[in-house]
């Protein structure tokens, strides 16, 4: 059933990214493509948009289950590294706030007790908080949209300039009482913004042909 489910979420992420490409907004791709399902993803790219500010929190308000193009590029970039996909959609039942429930967010399975993954993880966060070529702090993690990670019971928000923090879920009176999952330690979780979720940001844009 999962993996139906994603294939559904592939497909149309992918018609929603064809758009933009008949509109004419995607530019080519440069040497450091990485090739993910849906086709070339590139991490460097010819930007045509400036650099966005920080964002500033922008919590879960209303519910719609339908994965956003964004979203479903950013997790395709992110499981060609290696890992695996976890859930972008959640129930809209209960009164916690939570970003999966507008469909903008992402868990990509990795496993704490794994050095390769945690490899993964640290070259991911190295990557994407690295500054540009002209010295903008956190470029690419802004490009993307990112209002913040959680992984390995640290948090990286961009209303806090992607600061490190100490991570504890609010379902856990500390850490030794609380699973893998509410520490993030069986999967990294990536919150988007708005406009990051709908692929408007400049890394979104400025991809390929899928």
């Amino acid at each position: 059933m999962r993996r139906s489910v994603h294939a559904a979420m592939r497909v149309a992420g992918t018609c929603a990214l064809l758009v933009g490409l008949v509109a004419g907004t995607m530019t080519p791709a440069t040497a450091d493509d990485v090739t993910g399902r849906r086709g070339t993803v590139t991490s460097s790219a010819p930007y045509l948009m400036p650099l966005e500010p920080y964002a500033g929190y922008q919590p879960q308000t209303t519910c719609k289950r339908r994965p956003k193009p964004g979203v479903l590029l950013l997790a395709d970039w992110l499981v060609a590294r290696g890992g695996g996909y976890g859930p972008i959609s959640r129930s809209c039942g209960g009164s916690s706030t939570s970003e999966h429930k507008e469909s903008r967010a992402f868990d990509w399975l990795l496993d704490a007790n794994s050095p390769t993954d945690q490899a993964l993880a640290a070259a991911l966060l190295d990557e994407v908080f690295a500054p540009d070529d002209l010295g903008q702090p956190h470029a690419l993690a802004r490009r993307m949209g990112i209002m913040y990670i959680i992984w390995d019971d640290t948090m990286y928000a961009s209303y806090e300039g992607f600061a490190p923090r100490r991570y504890l879920s609010s379902g856990c009176r500390s850490r030794r009482s609380c699973s893998p999952t509410l520490r993030h330690r069986d999967h990294m979780h990536i919150s988007l913004t708005r406009q990051g979720a709908k692929g408007l940001t400049s890394w979104y844009v400025a991809q390929p042909s899928a």
